[in-house]
């Protein structure tokens, strides 16, 4: 949208997000695992850029602020437009609700925009744009692993090819086989080490 705040961040995300499989990817993980999609990209961004790998504790700092952002804003509104597309009185004013669902999902996506600033803002040291594209990737597959600790999470083969397909959207000049390598899966399954 035209009126956000422009941010290198943002762009990739929208970017990334637009990727074959990556919102089916990431919305299975918020389904399931109760992932922020907005962290998973942060984390997947981090490592493109080159950035040092998340510590746990440095985490669990960004995740404190960004699980209140969305439990007080973004997961109201995300009920909101759900409630609005769902429910029966969306039959009798098609066009009227339409409108309203509409604008809410507008406020929320401006809601997960906002979101994205401050994960940036919270943590964003110097990228580093002539690390190896391998330590990249290595960097960005460490944050979601991370990430999954910090929810408490044990990867399942699910979990690893949902970050298969991630990674494919984040570093698409890799082939798939070095994805599938470092993530841990093989052919779309997990290895017998997972």
């Amino acid at each position: 949208m035209s009126d956000f705040l422009p941010h290198p961040f943002w762009n990739f995300s929208l970017e990334l997000y637009a990727g074959d499989g990556v919102a089916e990817a990431c919305l299975d993980l918020q389904e399931r695992r109760g992932c922020d999609v907005n962290v998973l990209l942060f984390c997947c961004w981090l490592g493109a850029t080159g950035r040092p790998t998340l510590t746990a504790d440095r985490l669990r700092t960004i995740l404190k602020a960004s699980d209140q952002w969305q439990a007080s804003i973004v997961r109201p509104l995300r009920l909101v437009r759900r409630l609005l597309k769902d429910q029966p009185w969306s039959a009798a004013l098609p066009e009227t609700v339409d409108a309203v669902r509409r604008r809410v999902a507008e406020a929320e996506l401006a809601a997960e925009h906002a979101e994205q600033l401050k994960l940036a803002g919270l943590h964003a040291p110097s990228a580093d744009r002539d690390r190896p594209i391998e330590k990249r990737l290595r960097a960005a597959v460490g944050n979601l692993g991370v990430y999954a600790v910090c929810l408490g999470v044990v990867p399942d083969g699910k979990d690893r090819a949902a970050v298969a397909t991630l990674m494919r959207g984040t570093f698409p000049t890799l082939l798939p086989d070095e994805i599938a390598r470092v993530v841990g899966v093989a052919g779309g399954s997990p290895t017998a080490s997972a």
